[in-house]
């Protein structure tokens, strides 16, 4: 039969027996062709996401397990691909829930039943890929149970918010036990918020060298290596904590954006013309009709590069970051649009709604008045009048 004719089926058995022989890029272009056909099909959503794990691709292998899950979350094929995406990354617990949960529904499936047993079986660190990087179980002794009960004292001063009081309490905690990484990383708040960037980022290191999948330890390092203008170390780190947790979208989230800030650094638009920039302009708004909020923004950073000041990128972008939520990024690009386009009413007024919106009335009628007095306006005389109402 003609390729052209060939059934969903067809291209997902062509894909199971190129996975079978390990030839990925032929296994993705099957699957990918019984999608096409048929987009609801799980099994090829759940070959796909096989094949994409083998290739490296783990982002795009937990977002086509995710889509199987929400069309058939009784599929044992997909039920059991989610699970082995657990145990790869080591998260032996949430691999056992899903089994668990599905049972709970289908507790005739005997075949995910052996499957749940055999789980059980395997030690964690087995089914870890990185336990090397673990710290060894160390025998817990009287400092360590010190160290922990100044640790949770320091928390409990710090909460009360008696700041020195909980430094103190944390290098005690130190004292007793220099590996305790709950101390290290609450002393690395400490000396942040104090102005001791760079003293933060030592004991951040500290901590994450003793508990390297803790969430909050990562976290906060990367926040705090960002700060420090180490943007590829922050990226890094954020890639390798999504290696252990591929379900994790705020760790997603963060990764797309210090990786959208490295391009923008790293691209330059010198020598490239206006129109290249009108171009860039135009792409930032069928991306951000498309939800590609990220990708929208980074045409319209690129644009502002060939084009500074361009008033269109910048209000577009400006509504990209309230959109995001991003409050003082996007109250900051609406003034240079309204700085570099100041007769545009249409502006001025979405400005001053975004104030509203963010419970500063006043301030949003203060702006529309002291703007009315140089801009005379019926419009603006109007929203004026409305929002004193």
């Amino acid at each position: 039969m003609d390729q052209v004719f060939k059934l969903p089926q067809e291209w997902f058995d062509e894909g199971k027996e190129w996975l079978a022989k390990g030839n990925f890029d032929e296994a993705c272009r099957s699957f990918e062709q019984a999608l096409e056909l048929d987009p609801y099909y799980t099994q090829a959503l759940c070959g796909l996401s096989k094949v994409l794990w083998q290739k490296g691709k783990y982002r795009e292998a937990v977002e086509k397990i995710n889509e199987a899950l929400m069309i058939d979350p009784d599929d044992p094929e997909v039920i059991e691909q989610c699970a082995n995406i657990f145990m790869t990354v080591g998260q032996k617990d949430n691999a056992l829930d899903v089994l668990k949960a599905y049972l709970a529904r289908n507790p005739w499936d005997d075949e995910i039943r052996e499957r749940l047993k055999e789980f059980e079986n395997i030690p964690v660190e087995i089914c870890s890929p990185s336990v090397e990087t673990l710290s060894k179980p160390q025998e817990v002794t009287h400092d360590d149970n010190m160290s922990d009960l100044l640790v949770k004292e320091g928390e409990s001063q710090y909460e009360k918010g008696k700041v020195d009081r909980a430094k103190m309490c944390f290098e005690m905690a130190l004292e007793h036990n220099p590996r305790h990484a709950r101390a290290h990383n609450n002393l690395g708040v400490i000396l942040w918020e104090s102005g001791d960037l760079m003293g933060a980022l030592d004991h951040f290191q500290q901590a994450f060298h003793e508990t390297p999948f803790d969430q909050d330890v990562v976290f906060n390092s990367f926040n705090a290596l960002i700060a420090a203008g180490f943007l590829e170390d922050a990226r890094d780190l954020m890639k390798l904590h999504i290696q252990h947790n591929p379900f994790n979208e705020e760790a997603w989230r963060l990764y797309d954006d210090v990786s959208a800030l490295l391009s923008r650094i790293s691209w330059s638009g010198e020598g490239l013309s206006p129109e290249v920039g009108e171009i860039y302009i135009s792409m930032g708004k069928k991306l951000f009709k498309a939800q590609d909020f990220y990708g929208a923004a980074e045409a319209l950073h690129k644009a502002l590069t060939i084009l500074p000041g361009h008033p269109k990128a910048l209000k577009r972008l400006a509504r990209i970051h309230r959109d995001l939520g991003h409050v003082n990024e996007a109250l900051d690009l609406y003034r240079d649009a309204l700085a570099s386009d100041n007769s545009s009413d249409k502006l001025a007024i979405e400005y001053a709604e975004y104030l509203v919106e963010l419970g500063q009335r006043e301030d949003a009628i203060r702006f529309l008045e002291d703007r009315v007095l140089n801009y005379p306006s019926d419009t603006l005389a109007e929203k004026i009048k409305s929002l004193k109402e």
